[in-house]
């Protein structure tokens, strides 16, 4: 339908007709405050109609303008699939973060499929039965970690939204975190690491049918100790150490000090942190000996000298096998030892992993007896003040049940 250009224009200049090739059905062009034009469909090829319809959407766009309301909007999977491509396109980059692997999950599985096309401007009212959602397709409550996970996922989103204008700040839900509270994962008591640490060497000396095999066990025994003798992260914090980061110190009483510059990248741009941790290192922990067992397992690193090495500024990461592979998922054969040493479960039947080394250090440098600060240990752990009462608040009342009990006065 060939009609001027005089009877397709509702307003001049901001609100204009048109058709797409191929196709009968009318459009509308409408122009917003800021000069950028938005396309709607009248869903009609009636030319009157869609005029009809033309006028009723500028006159909702003049009302939303003057209300301080969004303009146009977006269904939540589509604002979703973008978020989930700003995701996927920092994997293999510094911005890339550990924790996007588990956004991408909640998204993906439970996001889209419980929101599905549900306008942004909508999403206010449809929030509501997001967590029972949840809890329906997990089978339990969520705990309150996992909520946050969720929550911030949905907040990428939501800000997305925001940023592009499909939703303002007053249309955005409340993000309520009613989940059970974490529970503080299962460690080791000290019995129980010297009997895990025996048993873990005599395993790994064990005869094995593929040599990469014996080759992980072997390095799995002496990255247990690293993590049991600084209370770092196992996983992506302690793979991206490398040699260049470790350095001889002096205490200030004269002691030599094994040193390690431990990176943290914070937020979507991977803004990076340091902090130096102090390897546990005396007769009964003997992190030189482990330092010398990493590096003489390497090709590339047998025929240095370790002082020389560590002073060199090597690249090569702490933690590898003998042709230089970082293990990703190691924590799976330290499972395998646990189940198969009788350990893998600890307290309340929960099953203990690599991160209870952690929770191993912060435990026997709050309780030994002269404890460090609160302060210094959050400084070692690399978090806050906050999260080691939260997690080790209950190891007050034992470390002062001297002065609780009667038999030290204050």
């Amino acid at each position: 339908m060939d009609i001027p250009l005089e009877h397709r224009t509702v307003v001049d200049g901001e609100c204009v007709l048109y058709q797409r090739a191929n196709s009968s059905r009318w459009w509308v062009m409408i122009r917003f405050e800021s000069g950028k034009w938005e396309r709607f469909s009248t869903k009609t090829n009636d030319f009157a109609e869609a005029k009809s319809a033309a006028k009723k959407l500028y006159g909702e766009v003049l009302y939303k303008s003057a209300n301080n309301q969004p303009l146009v909007t977006r269904s939540f999977s589509s604002v979703a699939k973008a978020v989930i491509k700003q995701l996927e396109d920092t994997r293999g980059t510094d911005a890339w973060k550990s924790v996007y692997k588990a956004y991408l999950e909640v998204i993906k599985n439970y996001q889209i499929p419980y929101f599905k096309t549900t306008k942004l401007d909508n999403i206010k009212k449809s929030y509501s039965g997001y967590l029972t959602y949840v809890a329906e397709q997990m089978g339990s409550t969520p705990k309150a970690s996992t909520i946050s996970t969720h929550h911030a996922a949905l907040k990428l989103i939501l800000n997305n939204a925001v940023e592009n204008g499909y939703v303002s700040n007053a249309g955005l839900p409340v993000l309520e975190n009613t989940g059970a509270e974490s529970e503080r994962r299962p460690s080791f008591d000290i019995s129980e690491y010297r009997s895990m640490i025996q048993k873990l060497r005599r395993w790994s000396e064990q005869p094995t049918h593929r040599q990469r095999d014996k080759e992980t066990r072997e390095l799995l025994y002496d990255y247990v100790l690293m993590l049991a003798y600084t209370g770092i992260r196992a996983g992506e914090e302690a793979n991206r150490i490398t040699w260049q980061n470790l350095s001889f110190e002096k205490s200030k009483n004269g002691n030599e000090l094994i040193v390690i510059s431990v990176l943290k990248k914070k937020g979507r741009k991977g803004t990076r942190s340091w902090r130096k941790v102090v390897v546990r290192n005396n007769d009964i922990s003997d992190a030189r000996k482990v330092l010398e067992r990493l590096k003489n397992r390497v090709d590339a690193l047998r025929k240095i000298k370790l002082d020389t090495l560590i002073k060199s500024n090597n690249p090569h990461p702490l933690f590898t096998l003998s042709d230089g592979t970082v293990v990703a998922r190691i924590d799976g054969t330290f499972k395998k030892f646990l189940k198969e040493a009788d350990l893998l479960e600890g307290t309340e039947g929960k099953e203990r992993t690599l991160y209870s080394l952690r929770h191993f250090y912060a435990t026997r440098e709050l309780t030994r007896k002269n404890p460090i600060s609160v302060s210094l240990l959050a400084k070692q752990l690399g978090t806050s003040i906050q999260m080691i009462e939260k997690y080790y608040g209950h190891l007050d009342t034992v470390k002062e049940g001297d002065v609780l009990s009667g038999y030290t006065e204050f």
